[in-house]
Formats: C-alpha cells, structure tokens, sequence
C-alpha cells in the first residue's frame, strides 16, 4: 500500500525526540522502509543526478548507497509482506513496474491500460499487496486528464489483469487491506461522499461489498490498517470488527495545519501527529494510544515545505519523510530524524573562509578525526563545496548515526558582478614627445579599487607609453570586473608644449564668504585640461585640493601637468541673525555658544561675548561670530533707549531676572481674574514645560530648574485661552 500524506503514526516506544535531523537533498516522489535490509527506498522523479530511478537510502547516515534505473518517472511505492517485491507506479507511464528485491533488478512491467475517452491511460493513485500473495496487487487508478481523477481498482495476478473492476468516477483512491480477512478498504477522498468501500477480491477480480459515509470528511485524508483497525490523517480510528466498520474514536489534532504521514507499530501506546504548514517549521502532536488524550507537542524549526510520506524505519521513534517545496510543488528533500542523543558531546568548529568571486567554489572543511560529516546544504564528507551565498553548518555523526550539535554556522560570501568600468580620455589620445595622455573612470558604489592594464590603481592616470589601455573595478575580495571600453594611446612625432604654471590670483588659504581665488593656465593655447575636469583658460575652485593644468597645441599634443597649487577653503560660520525682545534683550537665531562678540556702531562690546545682551543705549547693534579663523556678521539692528530708566515701563508685564538661573518671576501689571496657563518652549517651538497662571496673582512665580541654559519663549495664556503675554527669557 502507498504511504503518502497520511497524518498520524505510531511507534513502538515513547515520545519522538528527534535530536538529529538529516536533511537529504534528493527529489522523491515516494518513501518506504524494509526491516529486512534496514535500508530505505525512494522513488525519484525524472531531471535530476539520481532521476528516474529507485534509490536505497541508509538511513543512519543519510547517504545514497545506490540508486537503480527504473525509468517513466517512479511514483507510488508498496513491498509485499515478504519483502519480495517492491511495486512502483509510474507518473509518465500508464505501467506499474515489479522491482525484484533478491535479483536487483526489474522482474516485470505491466500496462494499466486505458479508461477510454474522456479519462484516457490509467495510472497508479495507490498500490496495495495482498498479504501472503506477493504477486497479487490491487490498483487504484487514476486519470491524468480529468477531474475526479478515479477510475475504479482493479486487481493484477502476476501482472494479468482480471476483469472484474469497480466503477469509475466514485471509488477508492486510497487503499489498504485487512491481513486477517483479506478484505480490501478503500476511500474515497476527492468528492464529498467521502465513503468508505469495503471490498471483496476473488478470481474474477474486485467487487464492492458495502459503502459507508459520514466517517471521514477531509479531501485528500487517507487510511492505515494497523491491528484491525484503519487510522486517518485527521485522527479517526475506525473499528473493522463487525460487519460495518464504525468509528471506534478521534484524535484532537490541530486542523489549522497540514497533516503528513501515517506509520504504525503494533505494540506502540502512543500515536503522532506531525503536522506542517506553509511557514519553516514542523509540529509533531503526541496522543495517549487508548485514551485519545494528548501527551505532548515538539516543534521542528528549519524545515520547510509540506509534508508528504512518512515512514518509520526502526524503533524508538526514527522516521523519514519527504518536503514538498511550496512554491514549485517539488519534492526537495529527504528528511530523516532519529530519536538517539550523540556520544559526540562537544559542538564541531567551521572556520570561515574568505568570500569568493561570481562563478567561484569556496571549500569549507570539517574538523578532522571523527565520524561521517553532514552539512546544513545537503552535501557528506569533510568538505562541502559551495558556489552560493548563504549560511552553512555540520554536524558530525557517531558509530550508531547520530548526529552531534550543530557546528557554529559561517556565512558563504560571494561579491556581486558588478559592469564594466567606462574609460573617459579628457583630452587627445596622441601622445606628443615629452607629453602625456591623461585617462581617467570613476569609481562604481559597492567597488573598492581599480586596477589598470598597466598596474596603475588610482581614478585618473598619466599614459607616457602608447598603448591600447582598459581598466576593471576591484571588489573588497579582490574580485575583477569585466574589462571597460579599451583605449588606444598613439604616439605623435611633435613636441608636447612646454610644462604650463599657474598664477594664482588672490589667497590659496581663504574662508568660504570671503573673494573666492582663481587660477589663471598660460594664455595662446588650443585647449586646456585641469585636474577637476574644467576645460577653460582660468577657473575659480570652489573646494580643497590640489589643481594642476595640462594645455594642448592645435596638434593635439598634451603637455605634461603643471605643478599642483594648494587650494585651502575654509568653511565660515553661519551667518546669524539678531532679535530684540520686549524687555530690551538682544538675542540670535543659531545655538551656539563660542566665538561670539556683540557690535554696536561696528565696534566690539568690551566683555560682549553670550548669547545673549542687554541693551542700555541707543544704537546699531550686530552679533560677530569667529571659527578658526573665519567670521560671519548678523544684520544691524538698531535700537532706541530713550532714558536712563527701565526701557519698558508702559509695558503690561515684566520678566525678571532676565538672564535668570533656576528661578524666574512673572509680574503682570492687572491680575488675571481667572487661572490660566504659562507656557515655555524652544526657540524652535516645542513645548518644554507648563505650569498654571494664579487668578488674582500680580506676581507669578516660573521654575526653570528642568530647563538647560539657553534661550527661551515664554507664553501666557489668560483664563479665556487669549495670549496676554509672549517674551523671551534666557537660563544661564
């Protein structure tokens, strides 16, 4: 019988702890185990290295040990009870192949004919073997043309069909026969009858005996005989006893996921649910055999894929399954676990290698001196070659299989391809006697150098030599791009011009808001070529660096490049600007605190250097503000005291102290006759603290303690929510 998408097993002895998990990368189809050679046998489909055939697994090491050619894509597997034979279902053939266990070989091939329009050839959906009968089979059969796929079981002697089948349409996709009583069940999991066939087989072929619904009720799900009774995926147990199969109870599982695999032990008192889902991570249910009631849940992470085709392969709890990839609906890999704890008691060590280029193979190597080597990529043995990025790891197995703590994982790096430089020649290719040609690229984002045909590294090259010269970008692994556009480089029988010199007009070193310098080339030249790019006979640099200057004849002859003049631009201050607040405070706009010198009438204020100033007479007042030697001066902004006496006496309120320190006073000439609120922000607005306005109240008391020094914006909201009062006050 097949095994495939079954949801729950059984197992001889308790929990599954699955310490170990190998991970076999090879594409199945199907899944099943033989005790007598303690081997397992997969049915791979057609494209891959192992395609196409039926490969013997050894299951403690997760190593193919061979792989036999069977041709048509093999599918569906089912072994007599005698471990004889091993029938295979065929996914591109309409045939059913007898593999011969003894001989290794195929010992026989027959067709499943054809249903007929519109179902066309028949293929195997199950297989199951008669117990005590190794050359009697029972197919289900299926079309690959329609839709239900079922077109009825059939019965095979030998290879000979007899001729009694059951009807198309509505039947029995998954099957499974009674050892005790040679009846076959079948169920139907593709249309909502969802019906249970019992089924007798005789000389003339397979006839239905009784059908009966409302046991099952899940597309897809399908059965198990163990012990006189058929298990489901979802957890139902069907009772065989009587006359009409009843059910005898139900498993609580998890039916928000997708559930895989049914495989039975006899003697086993618990029975598995391993459920997955569309996300990286496996569950695996645990349920009181007699009881139904769960025992325990264990989760598997990293395993991705649906689950399909579970088998037990020994005692205490060693499975093997195959993943079903998500998005491109293949089956990706062979998983086995085991429930053994290593002797290896340490976690192994990988060293990480330096990354690699586009199209290399970094080699990885195991610890050496211990047992088989298994990587997180599917590969075996001490080494594991790797030609993509991604994370890798190992764990190392001991003489009964099992497998240590995973390795600390590294991560294979490759530098991405990046394109070609592009060559630029500023100026003529000709090389003149005494002359050079200059060549220059720019550097591409995620490039870490260049490398030129002549060895030359540097952005901008100086050719003396004719030649034909390319250039490619240079990765932080040393990986070389593809070769940019080649340039050739020709000598010309004239003399260069003489070597040019700059005269430099203005200061070399000068702040930015200061008169830029400019940079005059010889005059009476065809072409000039500085070092930044510009064309023209004189520039004005704008930034720092050196600057030199070739110029060209009207042959076309480069001379060599003048002397470099060192241009230092300063950057100057901000430049600020001053305010004046209602009770005669000069304040600035920027949040600085050094350099800074009061003006009035253009002369510095002798001690005039806070942020802020108090104003006692008349005049034009400025704010001067220096940086390592560079200065920017504010707007004028005059300012009329007309006494000695306090500047604001008509006002309506007074702060003071003004600067203050962690205590400052509100007086308001007319108490607010209801309470209202006090507001202090940053001179860009935000709102750093409130307190409540006291009705009555001539005098107001403000805390500033939470406050740093700086400058501030106090509003006073009356009763009513008007503003009465907005001035500024400054914490020392």
């Amino acid at each position: 019988m097949r095994r495939r998408t079954l949801l729950f097993f059984l197992l001889i002895s308790g929990v599954v702890a699955a310490q170990d998990v190998k991970v076999l990368n090879l594409k199945s189809n199907d899944v099943i185990y033989l005790p007598t050679t303690d081997r397992l046998y997969v049915s791979t489909p057609e494209g891959d290295e192992y395609g196409n055939s039926l490969c013997v697994v050894n299951p403690y090491f997760g190593t193919i040990e061979t792989c036999y050619p069977i041709g048509g894509s093999p599918g569906v597997l089912a072994v007599s009870d005698d471990e004889k034979y091993v029938y295979i279902g065929l996914t591109t053939s309409p045939e059913v192949v007898r593999f011969d266990l003894e001989s290794q070989a195929i010992g026989q091939r027959f067709s499943l004919g054809n249903a007929g329009a519109p179902y066309g050839p028949n293929f195997a959906d199950d297989i199951a073997v008669m117990p005590g009968a190794p050359n009697l089979v029972a197919v289900s059969l299926m079309s690959q043309l329609t839709g239900p796929r079922h077109t009825g079981v059939a019965i095979y002697d030998n290879g000979v069909r007899r001729p009694v089948t059951t009807p198309v349409h509505t039947g029995s996709n998954s099957l499974a026969f009674d050892p005790n009583t040679g009846i076959l069940y079948g169920f139907n999991n593709e249309s909502s009858e969802f019906g249970l066939r019992k089924m007798a087989v005789d000389a003339e072929g397979v006839s239905v005996l009784s059908v009966t619904e409302g046991l099952f009720y899940k597309f897809d799900d399908e059965i198990e005989y163990v012990d006189g009774k058929l298990y489901s995926r979802l957890g139902q147990v069907i009772d065989l006893s009587g006359d009409t199969p009843t059910l005898a109870g139900q498993f609580d599982t998890d039916y928000n996921l997708f559930n895989a695999g049914v495989e039975v032990a006899p003697d086993s008192n618990v029975v598995y649910f391993l459920n997955s889902s569309f996300s990286p991570w496996l569950a695996l249910q645990t349920f009181d055999k007699t009881t139904f009631s769960l025992i325990g849940e264990q989760e598997f992470l990293n395993l991705g894929g649906l689950v399909r085709d579970l088998v037990n392969w020994g005692e205490a709890g060693k499975l093997a399954f195959i993943t079903n990839d998500n998005l491109e609906s293949q089956h990706n890999h062979l998983v086995i676990l085991r429930n053994c704890t290593s002797s290896i008691t340490a976690s192994p060590v990988l060293e990480q290698v330096p990354g690699g280029c586009p199209g290399d193979t970094l080699l990885f190597q195991a610890s050496t001196g211990q047992g088989p080597v298994f990587w997180s990529n599917g590969q075996v043995g001490p080494s594991a070659l790797v030609t993509t990025p991604g994370e890798l790891y190992y764990q190392i197995a001991d003489d009964q299989g099992c497998l240590s703590l995973p390795s600390n994982p590294v991560f294979a790096q490759f530098d991405y391809e990046t394109p070609a430089p592009y060559v630029q020649v500023p100026g003529s290719t000709a090389l003149c006697q005494g002359g050079q040609v200059t060549l220059s690229t720019t550097l591409f984002p995620g490039t870490f150098g260049l490398l030129w045909s002549n060895g030359a590294d540097s952005e901008t090259i100086a050719v003396t030599e004719p030649g034909v010269y390319s250039v490619q970008y240079l990765s932080l692994n040393g990986c070389l791009s593809g070769p940019s556009n080649p340039v050739s480089v020709f000598a010309l029988n004239e003399p260069a011009p003489p070597q040019p010199s700059i005269t430099v007009v203005g200061e070399p070193v000068h702040c930015d808001n200061e008169p830029p310098t400019q940079l005059l080339a010889p005059e009476g030249y065809s072409g000039y070529l500085w070092s930044n790019g510009n064309i023209y006979p004189s520039i004005i640099p704008y930034t720092s660096g050196l600057y030199s200057v070739q110029v060209l004849d009207g042959l076309g002859c480069q001379s060599a490049p003048s002397e470099p003049v060192n241009i230092t631009i300063l950057p100057s201050p901000p430049t600020p600007a001053v305010f004046l607040s209602n009770d005669n405070f000069l304040y600035m706009n920027i949040p600085i605190n050094t350099g800074i010198q009061w003006l009035l009438n253009g002369e510095p204020i002798p001690g005039a250097n806070s942020q802020v100033l108090e104003v006692f007479e008349t005049g034009n007042y400025s704010l001067q503000v220096t940086w390592e030697g560079c200065t920017s001066i504010s707007n004028e902004l005059y300012v009329v005291i007309s006494s000695t006496e306090e500047p604001n006496q008509q006002e309506k309120y007074r702060l003071f102290p003004n600067p203050a320190t962690d205590m400052a006073y509100l007086r308001l000439d007319i108490p607010e006759p209801r309470a209202g609120l006090v507001r202090i922000s940053s001179l860009e607005g935000k709102l750093l603290s409130s307190q409540a306005l006291r009705a009555g109240q001539e005098l107001q008391e403000l805390s500033l303690v939470s406050l740093p020094a700086g400058f501030y914006l106090v509003d006073v909201l009356d009763g009513n929510g008007r503003r009465i009062v907005a001035g500024r006050i400054v914490k020392q």
